[in-house]
């Protein structure tokens, strides 16, 4: 039932060095893809990100609170075009959301990095993530999602 899976999710921020499988990685994506926007517009971009490399150097987006990303497999980058819908935020969150209840329903820890209003070394956290990935200036990132198995 899915109040079971929403009862038992919660934040997980130490995973195993075992990685997701790609069927494992594309439901939590196609999930988040399947979040519903305000007036159908869909202004979020999800950036799977599957390079480990890639995923520990963004555990310093921000001044604090991304250490779950020093031992995730994979994670996804929740980005929107604040330009195609104001309800960006919203939208994006509830991507986000999806996506960490189809892991917990796959058995898979999450965890929410919060990037919107946060900070890096006196400058914007997202900054870091849109070079990093190579994002569009126009995009702004709410958040990034570290996903693994829980440790």
């Amino acid at each position: 039932m899915f109040i079971d899976i929403a009862r038992s999710r919660h934040s997980c921020r130490s995973f195993t060095a075992e990685p997701l499988t790609d069927e494992e990685k594309r439901l939590i994506v196609e999930a988040g893809d399947l979040a519903p926007s305000s007036k159908g517009r869909r202004p979020v971009r999800l950036v799977p990100i599957d390079d480990v490399e890639v995923i520990r150097s963004l555990s310093d987006c921000k001044d604090s609170g991304a250490r779950a990303m020093e031992t995730a497999t994979f994670a996804v980058a929740v980005a929107a075009d604040p330009a195609v819908a104001d309800t960006w935020v919203e939208d994006s969150s509830i991507a986000t959301i999806m996506m960490q209840l189809e892991a917990e329903d796959l058995g898979i820890g999450s965890c929410w990095i919060q990037l919107r209003l946060r900070s890096r070394k006196g400058e914007p956290a997202e900054n870091h993530t849109k070079e990093v990935l190579g994002l569009d200036s126009s995009l702004a990132v709410l958040s990034i999602v570290a996903f693994g198995r829980k440790a």
